[in-house]
């Protein structure tokens, strides 16, 4: 029997559809055992959503995502003069929380391992040298366990993102133009970040060698929360030895808030495994954002919202099994896949699949911004962030004209001018004045 989980029991947010699980190529089970996302409704104000996309194995992402919960919902926040740096504060305590809670809940183990390597070293007997190598070997699969996180929190209005790792938040919001913008809140912590490669640099290791490898230790990303073994063990890992301290970080990077107004359609929360696939199969990481957000919406107008998770992931997962067919390619078959999407006000709320849509047609311009922005983006206010965030872009912006059913056609309305023609007139008029206009102007 499948323990119940707290988040379980948390009251879900209704404007929200989640799909979950991990690809099995032919055998996509959605089962409890493998949900590891939340997505709750604290009060009318309050709402709060995870996505952890774990690494080597359930057990600590579970653990983590259960403490990441409790770390910011108790006790709850329902002050309504909770200020913005407050909030930014419990989501950086919070992870830096769950990674304490992580350690003690190993601490047992990490003893048993220290016990255990002097046992091998002071041992004569092979028989238990393998015994003693073989519990090592579990011990240090259960340390390096770990996950990706993302948190997103909407309160009063404003939404708050955090996240550590390679799993994504996206904005999709719409500009004065009407075109839907599709804007990556969180930063990639991977060795292809040019920002993580300086910090990596800045502790003595060879960047060069690393961004070949595309790994630190056991894994890619170059921030987590868990994985005792490459955070406080790296010294024992060849590639991080020469490191001043550990390259692996839990500190998550922050941004809000962001005010939600109309302009704001539809917020996606998404595992790496699931844009990587699009990527390996379209070959495009520039557009990727952008061709997440085009499927949501073509399944939007196909069918009751409570289903769109669900079915996006299946078409990812069709089209990637295909190309790998056509390519001859033996794919990992163990992804995890996650992807929540929050319903802002792109559908009516709790609007079934015969609800006329929006109109949607997409725009091909990307604009791709520098990680270096970062900073500028978390000390805007809500009412710059509501203006600019498309213009400060924390990784990859896309967009999709659009042209919403609310928005009236005014057939008399003039289009401002442009172009100042009244240097043009001034000079004609001297021109006629002193007889020197040439007749073809008259």
């Amino acid at each position: 029997m499948i323990a119940r989980l707290l988040t379980d029991d948390l009251p879900k947010c209704r404007n929200t559809c989640v799909a979950s699980y991990f690809s099995r190529l032919g055998g996509n089970a959605n089962t409890n055992d493998d949900y590891l996302c939340f997505y709750c409704q604290m009060d009318e104000n309050s709402c709060l959503y995870g996505v952890f996309e774990p690494h080597n194995g359930l057990d600590a992402a579970k653990f983590i995502m259960q403490r990441m919960a409790v770390e910011i919902l108790f006790p709850t926040t329902s002050s309504n003069n909770t200020t913005d740096e407050e909030i930014r504060d419990r989501l950086r305590n919070a992870f830096v929380s769950v990674e304490k809670a992580y350690n003690e809940n190993y601490d047992a183990m990490i003893a048993e391992r220290t016990s255990l390597q002097y046992q091998l070293q002071t041992s004569e007997s092979q028989l238990s040298q393998n015994s003693i190598l073989a519990r090592l070997k579990e011990i240090d699969k259960h340390l390096s366990g770990g996950a990706t996180v993302v948190i997103a929190l909407v309160y009063n209005n404003k939404l708050f993102v955090a996240n550590v790792g390679e799993t994504r938040a996206l904005l999709c919001k719409t500009d004065d133009n009407a075109v839907l913008r599709v804007v990556q809140l969180t930063v990639d912590h991977s060795l292809n970040n040019e920002d993580e490669l300086l910090r990596l640099s800045q502790l003595g290791l060879d960047v060069s060698k690393l961004r070949n490898s595309q790994y630190l230790g056991n894994q890619s990303g170059t921030r987590c929360l868990g994985n005792y073994l490459v955070k406080s063990l790296y010294r024992g890992v060849p590639a991080l030895r020469a490191a001043a301290a550990s390259p692996v970080l839990c500190a998550p990077d922050l941004l809000g808030p962001v005010a939600l107004d109309r302009s704001c359609r539809f917020l996606v929360i998404v595992s790496a495994g699931v844009y990587k696939r699009i990527q390996e199969t379209r070959g495009s990481s520039e557009q990727t954002n952008k061709q997440l957000a085009q499927i949501i919406v073509e399944h939007f107008r196909k069918q009751d919202f409570n289903k769109v998770s669900q079915s996006v992931l299946e078409e990812i997962e069709e089209e990637f099994v295909s190309y790998c067919v056509r390519n001859n390619l033996t794919p990992k078959s163990n992804t995890h896949m996650s992807l929540l999407i929050r319903n802002l006000n792109f559908l009516p709320p709790n609007e079934g699949s015969n609800t006329p849509k929006n109109n949607v047609r997409f725009n091909p311009i990307v604009q791709s911004k520098s990680n270096t922005l970062l900073n500028e983006l978390d000390e805007y206010s809500s009412s710059n962030m509501s203006n600019s965030i498309v213009d400060t872009n924390r990784s990859c912006e896309s967009s999709l004209d659009m042209y919403p059913n609310e928005r009236p056609h005014d057939q008399d309305k003039k289009i401002k001018g442009y172009v100042d023609f009244s240097c043009y007139y001034e000079n004609v008029a001297k021109a006629k004045a002193n007889g020197s206009l040439p007749p073809f102007i008259e």
